[in-house]
């Protein structure tokens, strides 16, 4: 019988792992038994991991249920800390989502994801709970769309094949010849929308950060229900005041 190669099996568990903490990130907490039964593995494999990550600390077992712990947290806190970015993006983004009443992003490509960097609320924010760290497709949503729009067509169709264009909401862009059309639309208007695309009823407004040299930093957006954001009147001042924090970021990343 053939060894398996040793590199092959830890990058195995690795994924197992990480599989793991990702499921008790989106259901709050499992037991090994439900775990095992959502992500169809072993329950001695899944008990194995969760015995590691409790005894390193970052679950919490209470009486047979784990749950992810505060040194979770930690790490997340070092990153913010650490990312200039974000310290950069922040306070603009926070004013934005306060002066609009409305949820306001600030976004880059990661890993070909648009992947929340600041994220803030307004006092009429829609219950669409975004973290930063938080990722998704960059082709159903208009941070990602305004991301794209700026990037080398080779990169648009690597970041394509690798995460595919499946339908999200019932408005969902999934025929790529729709998508170039629309990315060339954005590039020429430097502003994106996203009505219905990844989530139903929601109306998302970006527009991007460019540098000197045209590349993206990343974009701005701001994110309501469509039948409020999508009068004419309302939706040019959000547009207005979404251009402010864009020349606000971009002056203050000049200034590094």
């Amino acid at each position: 019988m053939a060894r398996q190669d040793p590199a092959t099996t830890q990058l195995k568990s690795v994924r197992t792992t990480f599989k793991i903490v990702e499921f008790l990130k989106r259901e709050t907490a499992g037991s090994v038994s439900e775990i095992s039964a959502h992500l169809e593995l072993p329950k001695s494999t899944v008990h194995s991991h969760l015995a590691t990550l409790n005894q390193l600390g970052y679950l919490v077992n209470d009486d047979g249920t784990y749950r992810l712990g505060y040194r979770f947290v930690h790490l997340g806190r070092t990153i913010e800390q650490s990312h200039e970015l974000r310290q950069i993006v922040s306070p603009t983004i926070e004013t934005l989502a306060e002066e609009t009443g409305e949820q306001a992003y600030f976004a880059v490509e990661e890993n070909g994801l648009a992947t929340n960097v600041a994220v803030a609320e307004g006092e009429n924010s829609i219950r669409r709970r975004f973290l930063p760290g938080g990722q998704a497709r960059m082709t159903s949503t208009a941070t990602g769309k305004a991301i794209l729009a700026h990037l080398s067509p080779e990169r648009v169709d690597e970041i394509v094949r690798r995460w595919g264009m499946p339908p999200e909401a019932p408005n969902t862009i999934t025929d790529e010849d729709e998508l170039y059309t629309e990315l060339e639309s954005i590039r020429t208007a430097g502003i994106a929308y996203g009505r219905g695309e990844s989530i139903k009823g929601v109306l998302e407004i970006a527009m991007p950060i460019l540098g000197d040299d045209g590349r993206p930093h990343g974009a701005v957006e701001i994110a309501g229900p469509i039948k409020r954001l999508d009068d004419e009147a309302y939706r040019e001042t959000l547009v207005d005041e979404i251009e402010t924090a864009v020349n606000e970021i971009e002056v203050n990343l000049s200034l590094r």
